[in-house]
């Protein structure tokens, strides 16, 4: 589990996919304040959650497979491109964003961009599955950082961002057409889903 609050940005040193199995290996800078991590340790990267397969002072590793390679954008990064990472939550950790697991539902594509006072809010499209499970004040993960959603719409939602997280993370050079990777709300999935199940119990005449 993670917060959403990202406060290191590392950048991408490898970017290569391995032989017969397609998956991809990717090599990141290592902040130097990390010095308790450990191989099999999980990262989230840009919102994406992955496990370290193998590290050196300057660097981390990490293997993603196919199925992560269908949802999410890590195929399409390059090397010299900045990553948000985030290490895991231990037990007794402040949780000051919001509760993310790193396994991204979607993408969401930019539509608008509009400067406001003390900020800049980004409208986003996303498919109508996801759409019904962001709220207005609820919370969405944005590429590994936790917002709050300012409006919501059918297509999509908004959201503000203030100027500490323009300054410490990528969203700051967002242009439209660009896409992120999107991770809901846990309890709005599970919430859906027990819903879609129960719902189709009912039409098959079962008890719940």
């Amino acid at each position: 589990m993670f917060t959403g609050l990202v406060r290191y940005r590392a950048t991408l040193r490898r970017h290569e996919t391995q032989g017969r199995s397609g998956s991809l290996l990717l090599s990141v800078s290592r902040p130097p304040e990390w010095e308790d991590v450990r191989v099999g340790d999980s990262i989230a990267v840009n919102g994406c959650c992955l496990t370290v397969i193998n590290m050196d002072p300057e660097s981390l590793d990490f293997e993603a497979g196919s199925e992560t390679l269908a949802r999410t954008l890590l195929g399409s990064l390059s090397v010299g491109q900045r990553v948000h990472i985030e290490q895991a939550l231990r037990m007794g950790d402040r949780l000051d964003g919001h509760m993310v697991t790193g396994h991204v539902d979607g993408l969401a594509e930019l539509l608008e961009v509009i400067d406001v006072e003390g900020g800049r809010r980004l409208r986003f499209g996303v498919a109508p599955k996801l759409a019904c499970l962001l709220p207005e004040k609820g919370s969405v993960c944005v590429d590994g950082i936790s917002l709050t959603i300012a409006a919501d719409e059918s297509n999509g939602f908004t959201v503000e961002l203030i100027p500490e997280t323009l300054e410490v993370t990528h969203l700051s050079g967002l242009v439209v057409g660009d896409s992120v990777h999107v991770e809901v709300d846990p309890i709005a999935r599970y919430a859906a889903h027990w819903l879609d199940r129960t719902k189709a119990i009912d039409r098959q005449g079962g008890r719940r």
